[in-house]
């Protein structure tokens, strides 16, 4: 047998020595899911009056641990960690104020509500500092808890002027007797989230009643 014969012959079991090999060494990519923390959609807003101003949601700012879109644990000794496996839709940053935008516009009777800069000019501007987003397993049962700093700012007469300044915090308890409990932090948080977007929208309604009173 000549030398090019046996290279004829040995060349397609070295090829399928080698596709076995890398099919044994190859890994399945791990599955990612990720969950939405928003309350359940309101409809779309029905309002008998024009709403007299233009309320734009900036994009939030974040405390550096709950920059990431992983679900983030506090351990039993107080350590955070991301969970590779779970994730939310998006940052915290967009994902809550796009779903407090959407529902202020569906809520209340005196501002539109626009997200982009240039949509329209805005009267008024909220802002918001994400402190906290994580489930608590520090906590017997644990917690998902979400703490958020907002201001609402007059900009009109072109400057810049701070009418409310709160910070809302909400916890809710969830049951953890499971290996996967990201489903249940999912649906704790989206409550805890409903409680602050209730009192963010009753406290800024106030605000505007007053102003109409004047």
């Amino acid at each position: 047998m000549t030398k090019s014969a046996r290279t004829l012959i040995t060349s397609p079991v070295i090829i399928s020595a080698l596709f076995l090999i890398s099919c044994g060494l190859a890994k399945p990519y791990p599955v990612i899911n990720t969950y939405d923390i928003d309350p359940p959609g309101l409809g779309p807003p029905v309002f008998s009056q024009i709403r007299p101003y233009v309320l734009r949601v900036s994009q939030f700012n974040t405390a550096a641990a709950y920059e990431t879109s992983k679900f983030i644990y506090r351990t039993r000794e107080g350590r955070l960690v991301e969970d590779f496996y779970n994730e939310l839709m998006a940052g915290p940053s967009r994902l809550l104020a796009d779903s407090l935008a959407t529902y202020l516009d569906r809520t209340n009777p005196y501002c539109q509500v626009v997200r982009a800069q240039g949509e329209k000019k805005a009267d008024f501007v909220l802002e918001g500092y994400v402190a906290e987003l994580l489930g608590d397993f520090s906590q017997n049962p644990p917690q998902a808890r979400i703490t958020v700093a907002v201001t609402l700012n007059d900009v009109r007469r072109n400057q810049v002027k701070i009418v409310l300044a709160r910070t809302y915090q909400a916890q809710v308890t969830f049951n953890s007797e499971t290996a996967a409990p990201a489903p249940e932090l999912a649906q704790a948080a989206a409550q805890a989230w409903l409680q602050i977007l209730t009192g963010l929208e009753r406290d800024i309604d106030e605000y505007f009643r007053g102003q109409k009173k004047r």
